[in-house]
């Protein structure tokens, strides 16, 4: 049988890793932590990779589709995670803090490991995504706009989200400093302030503690919302095509990548 040829678009390519977790025979790894490349010796054309790929930068013709699945590892399990971190933060807003998991382990994997890894298997929201829009169908499964996927955009967003991400550590100074009274509120795409008292229990933990857990829920809460809108306009995942960690973190790969080829 014909093996399958895949070309991948690098300059395009996000490094989200979809491919990876939908691959049978683990035929594909992300280089330095930049872009996704086809080892074509352990490929059996089954076209996954390419119907998968939330950017649709995967080409490729193909003769079979193999029904194989890929044999489940514990992280392929971590979407419970997201779910119970908004349970547990719906009652006690305290617990938005396990969202810095998410925030701080994809940041060590990229500095000191120069790799994705949280992305490409670690991610437990785009786990979930995967879940919701792929098995529980979901998703359109449609390509999303070429705009989406654009480094402007991404970048932009960037940008965007970590000017959102200041004013929230703002806030929170201004309770610690006194000068602001704390907010029983979470935001919603960053313009809608619903009530959440119920999950504020007292004067046991100090304000700003709490003001943080707010905003930081508030964020996590948002992101969740903007992925599951393009699960179902687009691809289950597409959420990670311009996701701030995934383009951050893949910035960072590519610093460090260049510093070591210039050193080599």
């Amino acid at each position: 049988m014909e093996k399958m040829k895949s070309v991948v678009k690098k300059e395009l390519c996000v490094s989200c890793g979809c491919c990876i977790k939908v691959c049978p025979k683990d035929a594909i790894e992300v280089k330095d932590g930049i872009y996704a490349h086809i080892n074509q010796d352990l490929c059996i054309g089954c076209g996954k990779c390419v119907t998968e790929c939330p950017a649709s930068i995967i080409e490729g013709e193909y003769s079979k589709i193999d029904n194989k699945v890929r044999f489940k590892k514990w992280y392929d399990y971590l979407w419970i995670f997201s779910i119970a971190y908004f349970a547990l933060g719906f009652f006690n807003i305290i617990f938005a803090w396990l969202g810095m998991i998410c925030f701080i382990l994809p940041l060590l994997f990229a500095i000191f490991k120069g790799n994705k890894a949280f992305c490409n298997r670690y991610c437990d929201r785009g786990q979930l995504l995967g879940l919701i829009g792929g098995r529980l169908g979901l998703s359109r499964k449609r390509s999303p706009p070429k705009w989406m996927y654009s480094k402007y955009f991404r970048y932009g967003f960037l940008i965007f989200f970590f000017a959102m991400f200041f004013v929230m550590l703002w806030n929170t100074y201004l309770v610690f400093a006194g000068t602001k009274s704390l907010s029983q509120a979470v935001t919603v795409l960053w313009t809608f302030n619903v009530p959440w008292s119920w999950a504020y229990h007292g004067n046991i933990i100090a304000p700003w503690v709490s003001q943080y857990a707010f905003g930081f829920y508030s964020v996590m809460l948002t992101s969740t919302i903007l992925g599951l809108l393009t699960m179902l306009l687009f691809k289950p995942r597409s959420w990670c095509v311009y996701c701030p960690m995934g383009t951050m973190t893949q910035a960072i790969c590519k610093v460090k990548s260049m510093k070591k080829n210039k050193f080599q």
